[in-house]
């Protein structure tokens, strides 16, 4: 069984989207697949049309289950289409990262999820494992479990940041672990027909170029409306841009392994230029910051996506509040001529 966990800590990503139509689109192509719920928002079950009053076991019932205890699988399983089925999580399941949560107290507190997973390697092909959108011990669980890591990031501005601080916090992790866990990109909620989300995009591509797929989701309301309807995208409208691209998205997943992190895991993405770069070389920007160079501070913003600027260069401090002044006086202009 492959393992893979669907991680973003900004909401808005499309990841249980994700999640739950890769599944889908996986057991669709005829790969035995299993869905795990690690989110305490529950929103894998929300998706698939289960009530949380009748889930009778989650997943926090099997982690915190003693290794010598059996778990009943028929009350932890639900079947929600040939081939996928999910162990669905409840909002209790967040209490449990707690000082007196239980996970916490365990020895093996951050394997309890690989634990558990492989008694079930012989029964499915593929494992998604869709994450909270934190950074705990329910994410360790997760990490130490998979085989790959999928990042969904949305072709929006603040995705850029988003993708690269992700990319540094699985680094990050691997590290503190002694893994090497490969990692991916994957574009979603994508408008071809906007020029910022296509300047994004093409962001992405040159600085996560050896860790994007190939695969675009593009945005599709009909994804919305299967959420809702408590069903995969296939089982909504098979004809559908998104039933397309998720279909796509399974069969590259299932033909590739990942890119192998043992030649970058020291490296770190900046979240400005996401280009691997050594930490030291941030200079005084703290992390996350994006400031815009002169040139494109002098242009309404309304009119184009403003690209971050590269930090290869070093960069002073009164160089730093020089481009904030000259950002601040650039939009308060903006401002007033959209008043007028």
């Amino acid at each position: 069984m492959r393992t893979i966990a669907i991680i973003n800590q900004k909401g808005g990503s499309g990841k249980t989207t994700t999640a739950i139509n890769l599944a889908a689109s996986l057991a669709r192509i005829g790969h035995r697949s299993l869905l795990v719920d690690l989110d305490p928002q529950s929103h894998c079950a929300l998706g698939l049309a289960i009530p949380e009053s009748q889930i009778d076991l989650q997943i926090g019932d099997a982690l915190l289950s003693p290794p010598n205890r059996t778990i009943d699988l028929t009350r932890l399983l639900w079947s929600v289409s040939r081939r996928l089925d999910l162990i669905p999580s409840a909002t209790k399941l967040a209490a449990i990262e707690a000082a007196r949560g239980g996970l916490a107290d365990v020895e093996d507190r951050e394997s309890r999820l690989a634990s558990f997973l492989a008694k079930l390697k012989d029964q499915y092909d593929y494992c998604l494992v869709d994450c909270p959108p934190s950074i705990g011990l329910l994410t360790y669980n997760a990490l130490r479990a998979s085989d790959e890591v999928l990042i969904p990031v949305e072709t929006g501005f603040f995705a850029l940041q988003g993708a690269a601080k992700q990319a540094n916090a699985i680094k990050s992790l691997c590290r503190r672990f002694g893994i090497k866990i490969p990692f991916r990109v994957v574009p979603t909620l994508h408008d071809p027909h906007s020029r910022v989300a296509n300047d994004v995009l093409a962001q992405l591509r040159e600085r996560f170029a050896k860790h994007i797929t190939q695969t675009i989701v593009r945005a599709d309301a009909r994804l919305r409306e299967a959420a809702c309807l408590g069903v995969s995208i296939h089982e909504h409208d098979p004809s559908a841009q998104g039933a397309s691209d998720y279909a796509a998205l399974a069969i590259e997943v299932a033909g590739a392994t990942g890119v192998a992190l043992d030649h970058s895991i020291s490296e770190e993405f900046h979240p400005a230029s996401g280009a691997p770069m050594e930490p030291r070389r941030m200079g005084p920007f703290p992390a996350g910051e994006v400031l815009p160079s002169a040139a494109v501070a002098d242009r309404p913003t309304a009119t184009r996506v403003m690209p971050p600027r590269s930090f290869a260069q070093p960069v002073t401090r009164a160089a730093e509040l020089a481009a904030r002044a000259r950002l601040l006086a650039t939009r308060s202009a903006e401002l007033s001529r959209r008043l007028e």
